[in-house]
């Protein structure tokens, strides 16, 4: 097995441009690639040098830069290429024909192949991730895996300022950033940045930075198996909820069981008399609904006291409008995950549209992190009910 640095690149909208201009740009951005790279593509055999073995893609290329015991690749080569192919793309571009590319960088273990033509060919995971580092990168970008970047830059020294730069034109690499990739991955990629900034160079942090994986809930909800699993394995759970009286049910009827590792309960619904204020629509819980609920949730908490003497119980009751309801399981650690149901207008909150959100990677997004902020903010700022029921239970006995 070989190591390789591969560079992965496509034309950025290219299924949208009629069949000719697809054509004409390939063969464009090959001719370029050749006229900068083209000794180090001959047969390998004829090399005393590193090779280059090149993988047409449809809408783009890869470029495998073999490496061949203590001789590394000169990192100037690679970024003239990656300079020089940016620039191409610029000087293609027309008033109404913008043309871009993404540029992604990753270094790892190859196997090399004869493929069915009888051309030097290669796979491996690494050609997979060198194209999802390339997906994470915007029009116009260039990203580095860790790997890419460990290998040929260093954390001691970021920035580049040797041909193809120089003092006065810089390349300055940022990172880690953790971005959302294909199928749930999430990676860490740096972005090259040039200054002063160029107008084919996007120095921007990648958009699939903000990504996050999304999954629409089927209507109308219900206490499904699925989230009932989720209940029986979280250690930690918050809902915010106009009456929660499907929970309620379920949980009478012996269809939901918590985790015999319960640390963390915590429930937020609105205050009764502040509800009641609101001007209500016929679809929606009514104030008394949601002054009963209150009572139910008082007793299911009784109950789980006595089973978890040890858990941290909350019901608490706020004032502000109920602009959604979640629910939260494990929130504070990766896997965790979030249901977000907003509440429409004239819509029962059974028929509102929902959607899941994931902590994926090392970081939760910066969306996930807003919902953790609301929950926090409920929970700062509400006292909790259980605790007077507490010191009046005390007090009877």
């Amino acid at each position: 097995m070989s190591a390789a640095t591969i560079l992965f690149t496509d034309i950025v909208s290219f299924s949208n441009k009629p069949t000719a201009e697809q054509r004409r740009l390939v063969e464009s951005l090959t001719s370029e690639v050749l006229d900068e790279t083209g000794v180090l593509l001959r047969p390998r055999a004829l090399l005393d040098e590193p090779s280059i073995i090149a993988l047409p893609t449809g809408d783009g290329l890869a470029l495998a830069f073999l490496h061949q015991a203590n001789r590394p690749w000169d990192h100037t080569t690679i970024l003239r290429l990656i300079l020089r192919m940016h620039q191409w793309a610029n000087n293609q571009s027309a008033p109404h024909n913008s043309v871009s590319l993404r540029i992604g960088v990753h270094v790892g273990a190859v196997e090399l192949i004869t493929d069915i033509n009888g051309r030097p060919n290669l796979c491996g995971d690494t050609i997979n991730y060198a194209q999802r580092v390339m997906d994470a990168a915007n029009p116009r970008q260039t990203l580095y895996s860790e790997a890419a970047f460990s290998e040929h830059v260093g954390r001691e020294s970021p920035s580049c300022n040797t041909p193809p730069f120089s003092d006065d034109f810089k390349a300055d690499f940022f990172g880690p950033i953790e971005v959302y990739a294909k199928h749930g991955l999430q990676i860490l990629v740096y972005k090259l940045s040039l200054n002063p900034p160029q107008p084919y160079w996007s120095n921007d942090d990648p958009i699939a930075k903000q990504l996050m994986l999304v999954t629409l809930t089927p209507l109308p909800k219900e206490i499904v198996v699925s989230f009932c699993e989720q209940i029986n394995q979280g250690t930690n759970i918050a809902f915010i909820q106009l009456t929660g009286d499907r929970f309620i049910s379920n949980f009478k009827e012996g269809k939901i069981e918590f985790s015999k590792q319960l640390k963390r309960f915590w429930v937020f619904m609105p205050e009764p008399d502040a509800y009641a204020n609101l001007h209500l629509t016929k679809p929606q819980a009514t104030p008394q609904l949601v002054r009963d609920c209150v009572q139910e949730w008082q007793d299911l908490f009784a109950t789980l006291k006595t089973q978890f003497t040890n858990a941290d119980f909350k019901l608490g009751l706020f004032k502000e409008p109920p602009y959604f309801g979640a629910s939260f399981i494990d929130w504070e650690s990766p896997g965790g995950k979030i249901h977000v149901s907003p509440h429409v207008w004239n819509i029962a909150a059974p028929n509102c549209p929902g959607y899941d959100i994931s902590w994926i990677g090392k970081k939760p997004s910066a969306i996930y992190e807003t919902y953790v902020n609301g929950l926090q903010y409920l929970h700062r700022s509400t006292k909790n009910t259980l605790t007077k029921l507490d010191n009046v239970y005390a007090a009877k006995e």
